[in-house]
Order: structure tokens, then sequence, then C-alpha cells
């Protein structure tokens, strides 16, 4: 059997390139929603598949109709019918991949210039259900249209973006403003320096997000790039509004965004604007947030300096003395990257910067395999020739670390393997658990003590659970007051749960971080080409990744 799938690969891919594009995508949406199309089999992606069916939309958009305009869009918003039973359907929506099929049509879609599409498009932006209660097709429909007009090179569509921001129900301003951060340019900079006054925080965060982004090519002195004139000026105003709102916001996340934002830029004129803002940090005394270590970190990464946390003296002393000699290091060439903190090799120096943490645990099935203890990492007090598992070693590691947050530390735990489990929920949601005797008794007791590895790893629905995908980011009151930290750990690839393709995790985390702006740390051990991919997971989030021998 194995030796003839070739064969029918074969026999299949010239029946469809004998025939009409456009018949051959009519057939395969039929046949794709009636759920006849899997994308994985046996646990792996069939990437032939994949490309075959890229290949037979990529030939209908090059005839650049709007027929095969609205046939695409079709695709780009399909969803075969799920079973009803529970672990049926997430096994289908894994086979199907649906998220797949929608992002190809959608890539296709935005290359196409037939002329009617655009305006159909906006139209979709403006349909009446969009305001419902229930989610409907005019609300599906807009986030497709979004996703298309991400990117999309005419400046009607750009503009249409930003005003999507400001216009639609606050269920899709989400993707509106992770669609107008996509691929900016400087053109765009003055629209969205007037969006820093937006009073929507969502709408500041995503501005800030596109106008490091927009700048950065232009004034990255680590590559460099020495900008003069017009551009100089630009570049000196977006600097100077975002370092109001660092200092002024009321809200922590565009404050970071702000920060982020001129981080990105790498550029030694945004140095004196986050020293001041750290300033400002350190003297806000009733925002618990740990806003003042991430100002810290970026100050040290662009300087290069080790300077003592948790005062301002040392900075302002820095700059007085060697502000105007300064310059901003050159990106090191390949091989010459400096030396990596041994500190972060090692998962028994991990470091806790925060007060309100929230936990990502794997306890899948090969949480239960063997661990060795090396001498240096004998911090928990087991004997460095001692043998214990992955999962033992988490507990004791978790517990020391509980038992150094302060009491009112604000943390929780979800756990995974392949059903996920929360300590404490509000609803579907990890609570905000404040550190007590009685919360640590529980913890430390009978909820961590009672944990056994078993099952595939299900870091999707654990990850979905910890940010909320589709979440309404600070429209949620929940979310407002909640973490600002992330620890995951695991020692394997996605294995279970609707989604296992690691990019395309990489990708959801990363579009709703963009608002929420917890800084996710990644611990991973064992074989790193399973964990290679929390690596970018966690720098793309503003983390740190140790991997643990």
């Amino acid at each position: 059997m194995m030796r003839l799938l070739p064969l029918l690969y074969g026999l299949f891919a010239a029946a469809l390139t004998s025939q009409d594009p456009g018949a051959e995508l009519r057939a395969w949406i039929t046949d794709y929603q009636a759920g006849a199309v899997r994308f994985q089999k046996d646990g792996l992606t069939d990437h032939q598949l994949v490309d075959r069916v890229d290949g037979i939309m990529a030939a209908v958009a090059a005839r650049d109709t709007f027929a095969d305009a609205r046939a695409l869009f079709e695709v780009a918003t399909s969803q075969p019918p799920a079973p009803s039973e529970p672990a049926a359907a997430v096994a289908f929506q894994r086979e199907v991949q649906p998220w797949r099929v929608r992002s190809m049509a959608q890539r296709h879609l935005r290359g196409m210039r037939t002329p009617n599409l655009l305006p159909w498009l906006l139209k979709k932006l403006r349909a009446k259900g969009l305001r419902a209660a229930e989610e409907n097709d005019d609300q599906r429909h807009a986030k497709a249209a979004l996703n298309v007009l991400a990117g999309h090179p005419s400046l009607e569509a750009k503009l249409e973006l930003m005003h999507a921001c400001g216009s639609l129900p606050n269920e899709l301003r989400v993707h509106a403003v992770n669609a107008m951060a996509k691929d900016t340019e400087l053109d765009l900079v003055p629209t969205l320096l007037d969006l820093l006054r937006d009073r929507e925080p969502n709408v500041r965060i995503a501005a800030c997000n596109a106008i490091g982004e927009a700048m950065r090519p232009h004034v990255d002195e680590t590559e460099g790039k020495a900008p003069a004139g017009e551009l100089l000026k630009q570049r000196d105003q977006a600097i100077k509004k975002l370092a109001a709102l660092l200092k002024r916001d009321k809200v922590w996340q565009v404050r970071s965004a702000a920060a982020f934002s001129m981080a990105n830029m790498r550029c030694k004129a945004v140095i004196p604007p986050l020293i001041a803002g750290l300033d400002a940090e350190l003297k806000r005394k009733k925002d618990p947030w740990a806003m003042d270590v991430r100002l810290h970190k970026l100050l040290e990464g662009l300087t290069g300096q080790s300077v003592a946390r948790g005062a301002i003296a040392p900075w302002k002393a820095f700059w007085k003395a060697e502000g105007a000699s300064f310059n901003v290091r050159p990106k090191p060439a390949p091989g010459d990257e400096p030396t990596k903190d041994g500190r972060y090799d090692k998962f028994f120096d991990l470091n806790i910067e925060s007060d309100r943490v929230l936990f990502v645990l794997d306890f899948s099935g090969s949480m239960a395999e063997p661990a060795a203890i090396r001498a240096q990492g004998t911090s928990a007090g087991v004997a460095a020739t001692t043998q214990t598992t992955k999962a033992q070693l988490v507990v004791e590691e978790i517990k020391k670390l509980v038992m150094s947050l302060p009491d009112g530390a604000l943390c929780n735990f979800v756990v995974f393997s392949e059903e996920v489990r929360i300590w404490r929920a509000e609803g579907s949601r990890p609570a905000l658990v404040a550190l007590d005797d009685d919360a640590r008794d529980e913890l430390l007791g009978s909820f961590l003590d009672g944990l056994r590895p078993q099952g595939p790893t299900n870091l999707y629905d654990a990850l979905e659970a910890a940010l909320g995908f589709g979440g309404r980011g600070l429209y949620d009151k929940y979310y407002a007051a909640g973490f600002d930290t992330l620890y995951v750990i695991t020692d394997g690839a996605p294995s279970a749960g609707p989604v296992t393709d690691k990019q395309e995790i990489r990708k959801r985390v990363r579009e709703a971080n963009q608002l929420r702006k917890i800084a996710i740390h990644c611990v991973t051990f064992g074989n790193q080409n399973d964990t290679a991919f929390l690596k970018p997971l966690a720098e793309e989030n503003g983390g740190r990744h140790i991997h643990v021998q």
C-alpha cells in the first residue's frame, strides 16, 4: 500500500493540472468541507498535500478575477464541521488544519489586484451583524478581511485598517490592531503617532508596536544607520511621543509597548528617555507591575552595562559620565556573539522577577523519565549523584520558588498532558491567587504532590488557557489586572490538542501577546530538537529561554 501512495499522488496531481484551476478549487472546497481532506496523518503533516493545495490556490489567484477572489475568500473563511464527540473533534481539527487552509487562502488573496476585490472586502467591515452578541458569519468574514488587508500595499487598505481600530466592535478591534501592525511602512508613521493619543489602550499599544517596526530599518545604529534631515526629525519626534507615553500612561501594557518600541530602534537617542521612564516607574508606588525590571533589562541590553537593579542613580551617573561619547555597539558578526551568562544555563538558578506569575507545567508521560541532578544544581538539597524523574525535579524546584515569593504575590498554575488542569480557575481561566499560608499549604501539598505524569503533550490548550488566544485583550477586566510574567516548563514538542504545528503555536502566542505584553520565559530540558521552537517563542515575547541538559 505504501508503494502505491506516491503513484496515487502523481495521478491525482496530473488530473488536477489538466483541469481548470477554478473548477479544481471548487471541487477541493467541497471535499474539504465534507472532511475528506486530512493534512495530518499518524501525527505528521503531509507536506506534499500542503504544497499541492497551495499550488491550486496560487493558480486561481494568478488569474486575478473577482470570481476567483470570491472563491478563495470562501476558503479563507472555511471551517469544516467537526464531530460532536469532544476527543474526535480535537483530532479532527488537528488533521484538517483549518488555520493552515485559511492562512494560505488569505495570503493568495492579498496578492490579487482585481479592481472589485478591495471595495468588496471593505464592505465586510461594515456588515450589520458585526455587533451581534453571538458569533456569526459577518464577524468571521470581517476577521478574514482584516487578515487579507494586513500588509496589503494599497494606501486605501492601510487607512481602512487605521479606521477599523477605532470603529469596529470591541471583539474585532483586537484583530484590527494585530493586522495594522504587520508590515508597517515609514509613510504611515505620522498617522501612527496620532494614534498614540487614542483613548483605547489597544490602539495605543498597536501604534507603539508598529512605530518601532517601521522606524528600525532606517535608524538602527547597530546596522550602521545614521539618519539625517527629515528622517532624523521624524525619528526624534517618534521618540519624544513614545517617551511621553512611557512616563505618563496609566496602562502598564501601553508603557511596556512604548519602551520596547524605542528599544527596537536600537539607537543612542532612546537611552535618556528609557532612563527617565525607569525613574518614573520606580516612583510609581501604586502600580504592582514589574515594568522597572523590563526597563532595566532594556537599558542593559542597549548599553552593555551591568548595573545594580532597583535604583535610578547608577543609570543617571553612567549617562552623565559616558553619554556624550557613548556609541551603540554594532551587531556582532556571526561567531563573535558574546558568551552567554552561565546563570541562565541551569534550571536551579531561575530567578522570579515578578510577583504576578503564571506557571505552565508539562506533566505528560515523558516527564516520568529519569533526570540526573548535577553538582552545581543542588540548591533543592538533592545529592549530586541522586537520580530522580523530570516531574519530581520540577515539583521540588517549583516548591522552592513558591516559598521564595512574598505573601500577597499573585500566582497560579496550568498543568497539562493530554488534558489541561488549572490549580484555581475563574471560569475557564487561571484566577489571580494571592499567596498566604493556606494557599501555600494547598499548592505545595495536595496539588503539586498529587500530579502524576501521563499522556501526550497538549501544549496548545495549555497556552490557550494561559493567554486566551481568542480573548479580548485589555477589554477583559481580568487581563487588565492579571499576570505580567509566564513561565512555560516542558520537555517535549506538542503532540496532542487541536494544533500541534510549532510555527502556528508561535504565531498564535505572538499575536495574542501583542496586546497582553506578558513576558514569556521557557524552561526546557531533554531533546533540544523537540523543544528548539520554544527559544524563539520566548525571545519573541520579551522572555528568555533556559535549556537544562
